[in-house]
């Protein structure tokens, strides 16, 4: 049974962790897509090798900063996939999970030099179990483990799959039954007994204390203040899919030519503008470090990457032939080919402020 509750809640994440839909009346007309000027970043970014010195492929899979990420690499065997921690040009491993258990590494946040993490994994027994998991990102502690009581974790690959608040360490979970509920998680940071409350509708996490509606399919998007009990709705057409925090929407529509609108407005409708050109959302979170939104759009046969500011309207070019993008949080970073990149590039968003 749990390891039923694990793959729907992970099917579930995958299905709403993108653009989530809402419904409302008809929004008012935006000005037509112009061409932006577009001006370069004079930031350098930085790099880690794709290939350890064991010629092992290191993969990252969260930044605490552009010089300081984590990683997945196998075995020199292949027998056990590591999670290894790449700061000043060395490595440290935090974690070993035999191949055969089918480890995923999820869910990472940092908070006060400290890194949290999801380990999913199957069990000798066959169900799958999500612990949750933390080590400093400086000395030589090993990791250690808060709770496997993580309930049926539902990761949306967002910066708010776990979130530090008021020292404790939250995430959302579905509920074991049908209802229409979720369940709200947290443990002490240094682990103990979680804490399960269950919360009306189904939502994740946003800029904390706020909950994001993650099911619109019975009306408009929906933002909650969960320390105060504030409720804000978010009107858009029927033709939208939209995702909020407390400060920024972002809404997708596509035409029937298959070209994509991307619009960021306040959540109640103000300051609507639309981002010049065909573009795609990098991620699922909006508005990055509260100031830009991160696409790639096609320029001839490569694929550029852009940060939009959300305060002044500016573009700027941050790479010119990426292949794999991923941001989170306050980084964003890219490998200039899809398939086995020789380096990693990062740029911290905060240098671009």
């Amino acid at each position: 049974m749990r390891r039923g509750r694990s793959l729907i809640a992970l099917a579930v994440a995958l299905a709403v962790g993108g653009w989530l839909l809402a419904s409302g009346p008809a929004r008012q007309p935006v000005p037509s897509r112009q061409p932006a000027a577009l001006r370069t970043v004079t930031q350098q970014p930085g790099t880690v090798p794709a290939r350890l010195a064991d010629g092992t492929r290191y993969t990252p899979v969260f930044y605490a900063d552009a010089t300081t990420s984590v990683g997945t690499v196998p075995t020199t065997d292949g027998s056990a996939e590591r999670l290894v921690l790449w700061s000043a040009g060395a490595e440290r491993e935090l974690r070993r999970v035999p191949r055969e258990r089918y480890p995923q590494f999820l869910g990472f946040t940092v908070a006060d030099g400290v890194l949290y993490w999801a380990e999913s994994t199957a069990t000798p027994e066959g169900p799958y179990e999500t612990r949750l998991w933390r080590a400093g990102l400086t000395g030589t502690t090993p990791a250690a483990s808060l709770t496997a009581d993580t309930g049926a974790a539902v990761f949306f690959d967002s910066q708010f799959d776990l979130v530090v608040a008021e020292g404790r360490l939250h995430w959302i979970a579905a509920p074991p039954d049908e209802s229409e509920q979720t369940e709200l998680r947290s443990v002490a940071l240094t682990g103990g007994t979680v804490s399960v409350e269950r919360f009306p509708g189904r939502y994740r996490w946003t800029t904390w204390p706020w909950l994001q509606s993650a099911d619109q399919q019975g009306g408009p998007l929906r933002l909650v203040d969960k320390a105060t009990g504030e409720r804000r709705t978010v009107t858009t057409s029927s033709a939208e899919t939209a995702s909020c925090t407390p400060a920024w929407c972002r809404s997708l529509v596509q035409t029937p030519d298959g070209d994509n609108l991307l619009d960021v407005m306040r959540p109640d409708g103000s300051e609507r503008r639309r981002i010049p050109g065909d573009v795609n959302a990098v991620t699922v979170d909006v508005g990055l470090v509260d100031r830009f939104e991160l696409v790639t759009e096609l320029d001839g046969q490569k694929l550029r990457l852009l940060a939009y500011d959300l305060r002044s309207g500016t573009l700027t070019v941050l790479a010119t032939d990426v292949g794999v993008v991923t941001a989170r949080g306050c980084v964003v970073w890219w490998s200039p080919t899809p398939r086995d990149p020789e380096t990693w590039y990062a740029l911290d968003l905060r240098t671009l402020a």
